[in-house]
């Protein structure tokens, strides 16, 4: 676990110093001093609410941990500074190993709790963002390599709500196990992954409608309070622009955050941020370079380093036990 703290202290501080060489060639410094503190902190407590109601629902299909469910979200939380890895599997990893320590949950369980509250806030985020990928594919203004990293985005998305939501019918399930114990024949890692599958889908079918109602109320909640947040990091940096340009370019960044290979889109988001808001047509008002600048660091600010830093503190404070950080997905 000490090399997973260490690992995020060297992207928070990679994070930092990219952000600071961004308002030194922007000019930003001045900006960035101009920045209207309570906007900020109403920023970063909506983020921070975000994760907290996702967190919660994920807690909430844990019904045998025997730390309780409150306990059992702080955990959570404690273990966000590993969202700093590609599609944030770091995290979900950490709080396997911490939740199977402390809570005698297995493995499978869950990173099986995890998919199901990401497949169903991934299945909004495919259904709010298609709009906003469609546009941004046609639109010349962007780079290809832009456009690409926008497709990558979309395309685990989709993928991955098909893959972690197909199963809560259970012959689709048993399929895409079947279909991994047959590419197990050429990787014998994927036999691993039919195991989990089957036990995946038979996690699913324990599940009650109500329970999933739920599931996607607070995740719906969580999306809400995340486009809050990116909203109050625009007026924090005294910078307006229209709302549905607002509405276009977080749900273009919120696909991006799911690049594969880039930790949270870091790079592809604060590119596809600065093309957009350099667009008069698309904010309506001209933005200078800084202004730009300082909108991205800020909320750069809000979705990673203040979150990293309050899961390091909690971590720190409540769940600094060492323990071991092999997984065995089909185990317990």
């Amino acid at each position: 676990m000490q090399k997973q703290i260490k690992n995020a202290f060297i992207m928070l501080l990679a994070v930092v110093a990219v952000l600071t060489i961004l308002a030194y060639l922007t000019d930003a410094i001045d900006s960035l001093k101009n920045v209207v503190p309570s906007l900020f902190a109403a920023a970063a407590v909506f983020f921070i609410g975000s994760i907290l109601l996702w967190l919660v629902s994920w807690a909430m299909l844990l019904r045998e941990s025997r730390i309780g469910f409150a306990r059992t979200a702080l955990l959570g939380f404690g273990c966000v500074f590993g969202a700093l890895t590609p599609i944030q599997v770091g995290a979900d990893a950490l709080r396997s190993i911490k939740l199977k320590e402390l809570g005698n949950v297995s493995y499978s369980e869950s990173l099986s709790a995890s998919m199901v509250a990401k497949g169903i806030k991934f299945l909004l985020i495919s259904l709010i963002a298609s709009f906003a990928f469609f546009w941004s594919l046609f639109n010349p203004a962007l780079l290809l390599w832009l456009k690409l990293a926008l497709l990558s985005g979309f395309v685990v998305v989709l993928l991955a709500t098909l893959l972690f939501l197909l199963p809560l019918k259970h012959s689709i399930g048993l399929r895409i196990s079947a279909l991994f114990k047959g590419l197990g024949k050429l990787f014998n890692a994927f036999n691993r992954l039919s195991v989990y599958f089957k036990q995946y889908s038979s996690y699913l079918q324990k599940i009650s409608p109500k329970s999933l109602v739920a599931v996607a109320v607070l995740a719906l909640l969580s999306l809400l309070l995340e486009f809050y947040a990116f909203i109050f990091s625009f007026l924090s940096a005294n910078v307006e622009i229209p709302i549905a340009s607002a509405m276009v370019l977080f749900s273009a960044l919120v696909i991006l955050e799911r690049t594969p290979f880039l930790p949270r889109g870091i790079g592809a988001v604060e590119a596809v941020g600065f093309v957009f808001l350099s667009l008069a047509s698309f904010t309506v008002i001209e933005l200078s370079p800084a202004q730009i600048a300082a909108v991205i660091i800020i909320f750069d600010a809000v979705r990673l380093v203040v979150p990293t830093i309050v899961s390091l503190l909690i971590y720190g404070l409540f769940f600094s036990k060492n323990s071991s950080n092999q997984i065995d997905f089909a185990g317990n």
